[in-house]
């Protein structure tokens, strides 16, 4: 196949793409699936992440907590570093995104409420410790997070946040969100130079490494 038409392909696919994010409303949920063995077998759920989306002007945004702390990332970087993990994996182990969309839409003051307290959350470390334990520390884990916020909006009221897991939460608000709908996570056609791959990867790594040592030691307390 030309180079050209390979071009223009890889053009229109990520116009559909970026079409569909695009569409998605303030308080989207984003849940994943095979993303994390460990959180599958130990809550025994096929969802093992969950994130919320919000917009402003000019851009989407993931809210999420995950190792080290809770950030906030654009959508469509989201959906790259999505992709890149999947050109790691085996067809049959690819994550997988499912958009729930809330309905009704939320008001301009539930989606105020929603992002300042996501704001406030920024930076805050991420932790299963209360999870595990049953009871709230100082961090605080995705699903957490989320049902957290969906509380901030006035219009939930879920008890004990720190005890749900991706999978409940799945669970909590389907009845309340637009049917599942798969996002599609775009491949990635252009191979990266081997050493920007090996930094990202040793930054990841060494992120992990001082998340995960940290975690431990304050499991011992």
């Amino acid at each position: 196949m030309r180079p050209l038409k390979v071009a223009l392909i890889l053009i229109l696919l990520a116009a559909a793409s970026i079409g569909r994010t695009a569409e998605l409303s303030d308080g989207t949920l984003l849940f994943l699936e095979n993303c994390s063995s460990v959180v599958e077998r130990s809550t025994h759920g096929e969802i093992a992440h969950v994130a919320l989306v919000f917009g402003d002007a000019t851009e989407r945004w993931v809210y999420e907590a995950t190792p080290a702390k809770v950030r906030r990332v654009k959508l469509d970087d989201y959906l790259l570093d999505l992709a890149r993990s999947n050109r790691r994996r085996k067809a049959s182990d690819q994550i997988r995104v499912f958009a729930l969309r809330p309905e009704p839409e939320y008001t301009s003051e539930e989606t105020a409420k929603m992002r300042a307290f996501l704001d406030s959350q920024l930076g805050r470390r991420y932790s299963v410790k209360n999870y595990v334990r049953g009871k709230p520390y100082d961090g605080i884990h995705c699903a957490e997070l989320t049902a957290s916020t969906l509380n901030a909006s006035g219009r939930y009221a879920y008890s004990d946040c720190h005890k749900i897991n991706p999978q409940e939460l799945y669970e909590l608000v389907t009845s309340t969100h637009a049917a599942a709908e798969r996002l599609a996570i775009p491949a990635l056609e252009i191979e990266e130079p081997w050493y920007v791959r090996l930094q990202r990867r040793s930054i990841g790594w060494m992120t992990w490494c001082r998340w995960s040592c940290r975690e431990a030691w304050l499991f011992l307390w």
